[in-house]
């Protein structure tokens, strides 16, 4: 299990505790919330599969870095979303900033595949 899979798991946890405490005392924020940190662990999960699958077959290439990258970007912007949704502020600034991160890491991969194919070879 690779960070993003842990990382995800554990949001989805605590989505579901606060999803059910919301429900319990009547707080409709908080439910929706939890729903929330629900639905970004999910995506965080599977983002966190892909890369480990990637991570299998490719290895550490050029490629894995832009697909870690993309994913990222795909992660800020489901957290940005919600945020939205929600009226979450510092959900939607994680969000933005993430995307950031996996912009950086997509031109890394592409830097990296760029190398690659001068040096002739997949590593």
């Amino acid at each position: 299990m690779n960070e993003n899979q842990a990382e995800g798991k554990g949001k989805g946890i605590v989505g579901k505790a606060r999803e059910a405490l919301g429900t319990l005392t009547g707080n409709e924020d908080q439910a929706a919330e939890g729903r929330a940190d629900q639905a970004e662990g999910t995506v965080q999960q599977g983002v966190g599969g892909v890369q480990q699958g990637i991570d299998n077959v490719l290895g550490r290439t050029g490629g894995q870095e832009k697909v870690a990258g993309q994913g990222d970007q795909l992660v800020g912007k489901v957290k940005e979303g919600l945020g939205n949704a929600t009226g979450n502020r510092d959900l939607q600034a994680k969000g933005k900033a993430q995307q950031g991160t996996g912009t950086a890491k997509e031109g890394l991969g592409t830097l990296k595949e760029g190398a690659e194919n001068l040096l002739g070879g997949d590593h």
